[in-house]
């Protein structure tokens, strides 16, 4: 089995050693969590590898839910009310429905694989009546529960006051503990951090970060020799230069490295590898540069060779790249950062996605 891939057992997951004991103190401590960082640097995998070690310690019963695809209050009970069922009534779908359900008839379907998909048909005053129910069912049960809202930004776009109504029935609860997870900065900012918002300081805050350099060469080192594969340290150092030890890039790059030797990796090889991988992604490159304005290409191009940015208008940053003047080039950095091009680190601006900023540098 390939070891760089979505996360499937805890042997092949990679350090996060101080994040697990700060999630498991908060749980321990009755806590609520949201882990807050850009997108690809592992909050699904981190969550999942705490959630195996809940279930092995039978303390805790655990719901992954994942808000990226909901567009309403009504998507985020129907994916609930689904996690519920397949995870405990799942030799009885139709009880379980009746059971936690009471006073509403869902449409139920099932996939080839016997996977139910319900259609809750929610009419109004009922939303806040099923989101009882519930929780309500997860605050009896004999263990611990654990709910990870994936993606809870979602939430503030959602056109109901889901917000206030999550905030209202999860604080109620004692059995019941939450993680919150999201991407988009400026939504998780305004939802945990504003005043106004009912989700104002309801959690410790965990950013995660990415996983050191050091960490992640061991990582690789070791899952190449433990298959008795060879791989040059400058082999993992190209790598890692090529990923900036960004958790989703790095599986990539490492998945295909591992699948194509049999049995060394050299520095040369894998430079041919990583060619090999941006060709291949050319296509899908140039689309996403073709929607660009051309004031956006030049900066867009400008941040990916320089890799990191203070001051997008500077003189020095603008007379180096070429750039019109501070103010068309304010406006590309504002509509990229709208767009999610570029996202904005404390240290300064990046180009989001690694693969797209590698693009960009190499082939222009």
């Amino acid at each position: 089995m390939n070891p760089f891939t979505t996360y499937y057992h805890p042997d092949f997951f990679c350090d996060r050693e101080n994040e697990m004991t700060q999630l498991k103190g908060n749980l321990e401590n009755g806590l609520n969590t949201l882990i807050h960082s850009p997108r690809r640097l592992g909050k699904s995998a981190l969550i999942k590898h705490l959630f195996h070690h809940l279930e092995q310690e039978k303390e805790y019963e655990t719901l992954f839910i994942d808000l990226f695809a909901t567009a309403k209050t009504e998507d985020l009970l129907r994916s609930l009310a689904e996690t519920i069922l397949k995870k405990y009534h799942s030799k009885n779908i139709i009880q379980g429905i009746k059971t936690l359900l009471k006073g509403i008839t869902p449409t139920i379907t099932f996939a080839h694989d016997g996977t139910p998909s319900i259609s809750l048909g929610l009419k109004e005053g009922q939303q806040e009546t099923t989101m009882s129910h519930l929780f309500d069912f997860l605050e009896k049960r004999k263990n611990k529960v654990v709910v990870a809202f994936y993606e809870f930004q979602e939430v503030a776009t959602y056109p109901e006051k889901a917000e206030a109504m999550l905030r209202t029935y999860s604080q109620k609860l004692s059995n019941v503990r939450f993680i919150y997870s999201g991407s988009t900065n400026h939504l998780l900012q305004n939802m945990f951090y504003s005043a106004s918002r009912p989700f104002y300081q309801s959690s410790e805050v965990l950013i995660l970060e990415k996983i050191s350099r050091g960490a992640y060469y061991n990582f690789i080192d070791s899952n190449f020799t433990r298959s008795n594969k060879e791989i040059e340290p400058a082999a993992i150092e190209q790598i890692l230069d090529f990923t900036d030890c960004y958790t989703y890039y790095t599986q990539v790059i490492c998945n295909q490295a591992y699948y194509k030797t049999d049995q060394k990796l050299t520095a040369k090889s894998t430079e041919a590898l990583v060619k090999n991988y941006l060709d291949n992604r050319k296509i899908d490159y140039i689309n996403l540069y073709n929607l660009l304005s051309e004031n956006q290409k030049k900066v867009a191009i400008a941040i990916a060779k320089q890799g990191i940015v203070t001051k997008p208008t500077s003189i020095e940053f603008l007379m180096k790249f070429n750039l019109p003047s501070a103010s068309s080039t304010l406006q590309a950095v504002n509509t990229l950062h709208e767009k999610e091009i570029l996202y904005k680190l404390p240290e300064g601006l990046i180009i989001y996605d690694i693969f797209f900023r590698r693009f960009l540098e190499f082939y222009f």
